[in-house]
């Protein structure tokens, strides 16, 4: 995974500046941190890896470009409200930049009608045991914030909730917030059951639609 981050690759316009109010911004405020708290979210050169959004009537709520999952401040949420992968614009309310994964986010959300939250987090030991563990990845790795890195999840979207970026990083999805973070801390913890037992994981085969929702009313 590289780690230098040079900012966001599309056109951002504001429909207006001013600070996003949202009652569902406290949770997304929690998960963010306890992405930070397990270091999914690392500091890179230029800034901090991760981004987490959640649908809301008009788009979605994503964090701000660059920001520190650990630290975050009113002024650090953006919603989108148009994009268009093609031209490489998005449309937002707030007062920051949106996260430089802000198209990747709105073509999950355009595929996947039943998702409602969508994590992106930095898991080394996941990058490393993917293969132990049977995950879903990515063919080819592709940069960050890039139509072709889009392009890759496309070939794997529709199948799974978990599905990791080849040398880059995961997408943990849900049907709601609770459900999206609490999916990519059990991948996460199973690396280190990996570790221990030598091969007696959770969830040993990727995680379909049905096997996700049932595991998660568990």
């Amino acid at each position: 995974m590289s780690s230098q981050y040079i900012g966001t690759k599309f056109q951002t316009v504001f429909k207006d500046k001013n600070i996003i109010k949202n009652k569902n911004i406290s949770i997304l405020t929690k998960w963010c941190n306890k992405f930070a708290e397990l270091g999914l979210s690392p500091k890179l050169i230029g800034g901090f890896g991760g981004n987490l959004s959640y649908r809301t009537a008009k788009g979605f709520i994503i964090t701000a470009s660059r920001v520190n999952l650990k630290n975050l401040s009113e002024n650090d949420f953006v919603e989108i409200i148009e994009a268009d992968i093609l031209s490489k614009k998005v449309v937002v309310k707030g007062t920051n930049l949106p996260s430089s994964e802000s198209l990747l986010h709105y073509y999950v959300y355009s595929q996947r009608p039943e998702i409602n939250a969508v994590f992106h987090g930095h898991d080394e030991n996941v990058l490393q045991k993917c293969n132990q563990l049977k995950l879903p990845i990515t063919e080819r790795e592709q940069p960050y914030g890039s139509v072709e890195l889009i392009e890759e999840v496309g070939k794997i979207l529709q199948n799974y909730f978990y599905l990791v970026l080849k040398n880059h990083g995961f997408l943990s999805l849900g049907e709601t917030m609770d459900k999206a973070g609490n999916l990519a801390l059990q991948i996460h913890r199973s690396t280190d059951t990996l570790t221990v037992t030598n091969g007696c994981i959770l969830h040993s085969t990727p995680l379909t639609h049905s096997e996700a929702s049932a595991s998660e009313t568990k």
